[in-house]
């Protein structure tokens, strides 16, 4: 069977071996995610996120209730504090960890009456009265200095040159070249200057401040983020009204846009689709939005997918970045994944019953012709005898009966920790890196003491696995990584893979559970930014405890902190 993690060091050694090596940095490539029978893995719990909230309140039936502008006028049950929090993506050393970020944008709002009243269910707008309160975030003097340096904004992955047309009620894209062609300055500013929108496309591969944003909201949520900022001309509207399959959140940097929010017309998936819309005119959309407010500067719109929003930009021009998550994440596509390993497992398995060919002639009873509730009454005029038909009927019967009855057995072969952990192995894979201010704080070490204090770096950047090794079947710990992820790949865009280049890879370390996995537990356990001393780890012998942190230390994912530093 084909090893989990490609680069996987020999397992049958004796403990010595296991304690000199006891990991190895290797890469996992994507296509190979999916594992095989014989290596049946567990997820390993990190942590609990404070984004947690009631079952029914954060994945139940939608909530038909009037979306809401909500000011920031003090103290309230549903808001943190009068005073905002200090931005956790600024300084050297930002905070991404946790929920840090996505307190900080909903300010005032509290994360768990977020989650409760409006994840999934309506929109929101934050209207704070504080023009800064982003602060140095994209802004169009960050965009005119990229361009005045001669960064490479290619069409298609870093920029697109757009303009809504009202006469044929669709956007029209004004883009100067192909996909992949490197736009030029004059261009660009010529673009604007008539009046086209200019969207930058995942900012967050080429702007630190952003890159900070996005990497805490994908800690935060445990899922990937995609950024766009749109900078719109005064009067002007860049797109047709749409929905997203996604959750978005849209932040004004500057000036102001006028938004209109509707529900969908009839005969759309709503609410939640599982896809985003084609372009809505106004005239199919009405006169009366669910929302009509204006979204100023340091402002938050939250938008479920499934809602149709379309903005138009005030006096001045406006810009806003939007930060999308969740697409595809939904209980229909776990179970989707679920299932398809469940019968690729059933099918496997020793007994050979979902192997069995279908009945011989099934097509005579089976299919929508014959579902009727009386064959025989149609037998005269279909040509068919009463003994064909009534045969027909009780073949019809058996043959439902089996399939029920492999469905439901079905269930016995079925992994959900398998699948949580692909879902898991992928978005690690594809996240963002810790930004540079976290990285820095993993200064290469030339050993580690058994009095050493180690901390992880950022603990949110690393996922832990039960599996088994391929060859020797002894249990093993995986522990995948993010730490060497391309930031110029996130979200594709201007990546190499994306142009047919090596394929997109995800770190992992490897260790022997029989020697390792009670200090990995109680790393793991470790509340975040706490240290613990090297030798108070649970291992049986001391030369484990030290290896175990200098591979980990090696791999940058823990830290050697001074013991004063270790709260």
């Amino acid at each position: 069977a084909p090893s989990a993690v490609a680069g996987a060091p020999d397992a049958s050694g004796s403990a010595e071996t296991h304690t000199a090596s006891a990991a190895t940095e290797g890469s996992r490539k994507r296509k190979k995610r999916r594992r095989d029978a014989s290596l049946r893995a567990t997820s390993v719990p990190l942590h609990a996120t404070s984004c947690d909230c009631d079952e029914n309140a954060s994945g139940g039936a939608f909530a038909a209730t009037a979306a809401q502008t909500l000011e920031a006028s003090g103290n309230t049950p549903a808001t943190n504090s009068a005073q905002p929090p200090k931005s956790p993506i600024e300084g050297t050393r930002p905070t991404i960890g946790g929920s840090a970020v996505l307190e900080w944008i909903l300010w005032p709002m509290t994360s768990a009456t977020f989650f409760e009243q409006y994840w999934e269910k309506k929109p929101l707008h934050l209207k704070r009265g504080r023009a800064r309160y982003y602060g140095d975030m994209f802004t169009k003097a960050t965009l005119d200095r990229l361009l005045d340096e001669g960064a490479p904004m290619r069409y298609g992955e870093r920029i697109n040159l757009t303009r809504f047309d009202g006469n044929i009620g669709a956007k029209a894209v004004l883009n100067k070249g192909p996909t992949g062609q490197c736009a030029k300055a004059k261009d660009i500013r010529d673009a604007w200057a008539s009046g086209a929108s200019l969207q930058v496309i995942q900012p967050q591969q080429f702007h630190e401040p952003t890159w900070r944003l996005i990497a805490g909201l994908e800690s935060s949520f445990g899922a990937l983020f995609g950024a766009n900022t749109y900078l719109t001309p005064a009067g002007a509207q860049g797109f047709a009204p749409f929905f997203d399959d996604t959750e978005v959140f849209m932040l004004q940097l500057e000036g102001s846009k006028r938004w209109r929010v509707w529900e969908p017309p009839p005969g759309e998936e709503f609410p939640l689709p599982r896809v985003s819309s084609r372009d809505f005119t106004l005239h199919e959309l009405g006169d009366a939005p669910v929302l009509d407010c204006e979204l100023q500067e340091g402002d938050l719109l939250y938008m479920p997918r499934g809602f149709v929003y379309a903005g138009l930009a005030m006096e001045g021009y406006s810009h806003h970045l939007t930060a999308s998550t969740y697409q595809r994440m939904a209980w229909c596509h776990l179970i989707e994944r679920a299932l398809s390993s469940a019968i690729e497992r059933a099918a496997t398995a020793a007994e050979a019953e979902y192997r069995e060919g279908l009945p011989v002639g099934f097509l005579d009873y089976m299919g929508s012709w014959y579902d009727h509730d009386s064959s025989l009454a149609a037998a005269s005029g279909s040509g068919r005898s009463l003994v064909a038909a009534t045969a027909g009927n009780a073949g019809r019967a058996s043959f439902m009966r089996r399939f029920r009855s492999l469905l439901r057995r079905l269930e016995n072969f079925i992994d959900l920790d398998e699948a949580c952990d692909e879902i898991g192995v992928e978005f690690m894979s594809a996240r963002l890196p810790p930004p540079s201010g976290v990285a820095a704080a993993a200064a290469p070490v030339d050993k580690v003491e058994v009095d050493s204090f180690v901390r992880w770096v950022e603990f949110s950047s690393v996922r832990a696995m039960l599996g088994t090794d391929p060859e020797t079947s002894e249990p093993m710990v995986l522990l995948f990584h993010s730490h060497d992820n391309s930031r110029g790949t996130h979200m594709g865009g201007s990546s190499v893979a994306a142009r047919g280049g090596a394929e997109e890879e995800v770190g992992c370390l490897r260790f022997d559970a029989a020697t390792f996995l009670p200090s990995l537990r109680t790393l793991l356990a470790l509340p975040a930014g706490t240290a613990l001393r090297c030798g108070d780890l649970p291992a049986a012998d001391e030369d484990d405890r030290i290896a175990l942190c200098e591979n980990l230390a090696a791999a940058r994912l823990l830290q050697v902190v001074e013991a004063r530093a270790r709260f």
